[in-house]
């Protein structure tokens, strides 16, 4: 479970990455540890969560279980540097279950990340469709996770696409199966509230104070109305 008191900044994970790298150079491993990073860290990495909002307490990766010396080494980095013990998890990863199928439910790619020199990390971030597919399985059941941030990072990861209407969302991210309705639900919802407060003809008293909800209370609201 992640503490909000370990919440970190791009730049404290980056150094929590540069030590944990100079530890397994010192472990003689075969091959460098593979990391699949999706989530927080990859929207910070491409400049796409808000500045508000841009810290995460993790590094979500969709890789198999370390073996139990890198894990090691993980926790000693998180007790130097006062981060999240599991500050790198594949938690994504259900206990025994494949990488490989959670990345086909995203229909993932991964792109290397070339912007750091690790000896022993090969770092990939999700690409942004990738990281896209994730929020809106993420964004759909987060009445049941309680997780408030899907929704903002889905409609950010919209925007830096370029997508600014429900029909180009549909079109690009069909769900012909309506298998995440309350994340198309909410998404044509903050499409249609945005049409409004661009319409000059849509009068005041229609729109109300809904036009003043946050990200979050909106789709809070969307959950609770189904």
């Amino acid at each position: 479970m992640s503490n909000d008191d370990h919440k970190c900044s791009l730049a404290q994970l980056e150094h929590g990455l540069k030590v944990l790298d100079r530890k397994l150079q010192a472990l003689d491993l075969n091959a460098p540890m593979k990391l699949r990073a999706i989530g927080g860290f990859a929207l910070m990495k491409y400049g796409i969560r808000a500045a508000d909002r841009a810290f995460t307490v993790d590094i979500d990766t969709v890789t198999p279980d370390f073996a139990p010396k890198i894990a090691a080494a993980i926790h000693e980095v998180a007790a130097e540097l006062d981060l999240e013990r599991d500050w790198i998890n594949n938690d994504n990863v259900m206990d025994g279950g494949d990488a490989e199928l959670v990345a086909a439910m995203y229909q993932a790619t991964w792109i290397p990340d070339d912007s750091a020199v690790y000896e022993c990390i090969d770092l990939q971030l999700a690409s942004v469709p990738t990281l896209t597919r994730a929020k809106i399985i993420a964004a759909d059941t987060a009445e049941f996770s309680g997780r408030a941030q899907d929704l903002p990072d889905l409609l950010e990861l919209l925007r830096f696409q370029g997508i600014r209407t429900a029909a180009q969302f549909e079109t690009a991210y069909p769900d012909p199966y309506d298998e995440y309705p309350t994340a198309h639900d909410a998404v044509r919802e903050h499409f249609a509230a945005n049409r409004s407060l661009r319409d000059p003809r849509t009068p005041n008293s229609q729109s109300g104070d809904r036009h003043d909800e946050s990200m979050e209370d909106r789709f809070h609201r969307l959950i609770t109305e189904r």
